[in-house]
């Protein structure tokens, strides 16, 4: 819960999208990932990792894919790296190391070494599930692992994804965790968006409406998630998710709007390192996928830009700072059927003047975000009834982000 807290923070979180490859072929993914798509050469992470300065640096990396895990000695040394640089690391996966067939009552699960070094050396690690990958990995192999995890003390989550409120499977699930674990272990629920793969009719995923619930981790962190972000903060495992995780289909809170309405966007707030290095102001999947990248949301390259440079220009952008306050509807005067995030991408207009007004409403509401902490994140980005799960084993944890 202390990472969706820290949503609304400009800066407080950078999102890297390590890879676009993995070897599940889930048919929700927003990423539409596959085995052979697109990497790039892990220096340019490491270089862009190597910039952060305790003081100066993000507080928590979130790692997503596509599936992080591909690269596990990459996702270990970032993970040593961002410490070094004073912020936490968290990693998103769609568990594909799993067994396929579940281990016996009392039977170790085996991890592979270098990805078991990987989640080792990462704060908090967070696994996908939903019906789309329990069609690829096993749910009591799922569960397997993170007793295993669980066991030597991990900070665990859960990115559960669903068709929305009233989907059996989330009952399900949600049900299923909370006995396991003993409510031990969190749960950011999202519901799956027409992103990627998830856009085909054989999926018969309801479009939402014109102004959606944003589940994109991101995010998830997403995030992520390839989480279509993507929980969150979306999506690594392609589903759309509000964390943040990675890559996400985000979208405003829930609401009805009109022309010009006051929306806050917390998802322009963390930084976004695509799969080709391109750093970009929020994680939605056009974003994070198309080019050129809308010239307001492109914060710069991981390849030749700093953390100090990216961090200046989330926190100073004028148009940015107004996605934060007001979104992007009253920023264009547009009406809400012409869509929140699609007005975003399309926008061109100026930002507000920088008044003391304009400094005092801004603050105003990032704190009203931040009063509500992780579970208001999650009731107004993710899949309400199920808001409350990110609150699990919360009081028992001995630090937070």
């Amino acid at each position: 819960m202390d990472i969706l807290a820290l949503r609304p923070v400009p800066a407080a979180a950078v999102l890297m999208a390590i890879t676009r490859r993995c070897p599940l072929r889930c048919r929700h993914c927003s990423t539409g990932s596959l085995p052979a798509s697109e990497e790039h050469p892990g220096e340019i992470f490491q270089r862009f990792a190597g910039t952060f300065a305790p003081g100066d640096g993000p507080r928590l990396v979130m790692l997503t894919g596509g599936e992080p895990l591909l690269r596990p000695r990459l996702a270990r040394s970032l993970a040593e790296t961002a410490a070094r640089g004073g912020a936490r690391t968290m990693i998103l996966s769609g568990m594909f190391f799993a067994p396929r067939v579940p281990p016996a009552a009392g039977e170790a699960v085996r991890i592979p070494p270098a990805i078991d070094a990987a989640i080792g050396a990462a704060d908090h690690f967070s696994a996908s599930l939903d019906a789309f990958h329990e069609e690829e990995v096993p749910r009591e192999s799922v569960f397997a692992v993170m007793r295993a995890l669980l066991a030597r003390g991990k900070d665990l989550s859960f990115h559960v994804t669903g068709t929305g409120p009233g989907d059996p499977y989330l009952r399900d699930v949600t049900a299923a965790i909370r006995r396991e674990f003993g409510d031990r272990v969190p749960m950011l629920v999202g519901r799956v968006g027409p992103v990627g793969r998830a856009r085909t009719a054989a999926l018969a995923v309801p479009s939402p409406p014109s102004l959606p619930a944003a589940t994109g981790s991101q995010p998830v962190p997403g995030a992520p998630a390839g989480t279509a972000s993507r929980a969150a903060p979306a999506g690594a495992d392609g589903a759309v998710t509000a964390s943040e995780a990675g890559p996400t289909e985000a979208g405003p809170p829930a609401g009805a709007g009109t022309a010009g309405s006051a929306l806050p966007c917390a998802m322009a707030a963390w930084p976004t390192v695509g799969f080709d290095g391109t750093i970009t102001a929020c994680c939605n999947q056009d974003v994070v996928d198309h080019r050129p990248v809308p010239g307001h949301l492109r914060l710069g390259h991981a390849g030749t830009d700093d953390w100090g440079t990216v961090r200046r220009r989330c926190l100073e952008s004028g148009v940015l700072r107004a996605l934060r306050t007001y979104g992007p509807l009253w920023l264009a005067g547009a009406p809400p059927e012409r869509g929140y995030c699609e007005t975003c991408r399309k926008l061109n207009v100026p930002p507000p003047a920088p008044t003391p007004a304009a400094a005092f409403v801004e603050r105003q509401v990032r704190d009203l975000q931040l009063a509500g902490g992780g579970t208001g994140f999650a009731r107004r980005y993710g899949c309400p009834p199920y808001d409350d799960l990110v609150s699990l084993g919360h009081p028992e944890r001995d630090h937070d982000f």
